[in-house]
């Protein structure tokens, strides 16, 4: 019995330390983790790039290369930290048609060319009038043949989001949007992809 209240007491410290925050340079961290910097000039800290790091819980971070990365366990990958939205668009009716990226719309090696690889994580899109549920197609190309991740989405009210996409494009492919042929013209459409960069 004379044991039992000094097992009690280990037992709350190993609780209170369980649940306690740290802090780095500081004696009252604010967070689970603190970093006081100082005026030394010295970085309040470093990451050491990793090569092929193993992830598997969504949130861990790895410097890889130059870029930060998360890996989102939903996707089974590493993607970027940053996220870039490219936009396309036309004035008027589509129908049939690619909407516009800037630059010659007429060859299929136009549009929006990737510098490294990535995955097109979300979708939103809109239009001002005509076919209400205009059908869409995200064409990830290499040269003049779709890759894999391309696929089509249908607006409803002449608009659609989507947060769940999954789309792998390599270094060099072309993304394009075009209006579908099917129904009839969409009026001022356009179609935001986003984009993270993967590993």
């Amino acid at each position: 019995m004379e044991k039992l209240p000094c097992f009690l007491i280990l037992l709350l410290c190993v609780h209170g330390i369980g649940f306690s925050q740290v802090g780095i340079g500081t004696t009252n961290p604010t967070a689970e983790l603190e970093i006081e910097t100082t005026a030394t000039g010295i970085p309040a800290l470093e990451l050491n790039a990793q090569t092929t790091p193993t992830g598997t819980v969504t949130g861990q971070i790895s410097l890889i290369g130059d870029k930060l990365f998360m890996y989102d366990a939903t996707r089974a990958k590493w993607l970027s930290l940053e996220t870039i939205a490219i936009q396309y668009g036309r004035n008027g009716n589509a129908d049939n048609q690619r909407l516009h990226y800037g630059g010659n719309m007429q060859n299929n090696n136009s549009g929006a060319m990737m510098p490294f690889d990535g995955t097109i994580v979300a979708v939103s899109s809109r239009s001002s009038g005509g076919n209400a549920s205009k059908q869409f197609q995200v064409r990830i190309r290499n040269g003049t043949t779709n890759q894999a991740g391309t696929f089509t989405f249908n607006h409803v009210n002449n608009e659609y989001i989507s947060t769940t996409n999954n789309a792998d494009f390599n270094a060099g492919d072309y993304i394009n949007v075009h209006a579908q042929a099917a129904g009839s013209a969409v009026s001022n459409a356009t179609v935001i992809l986003w984009i993270k960069w993967r590993e």
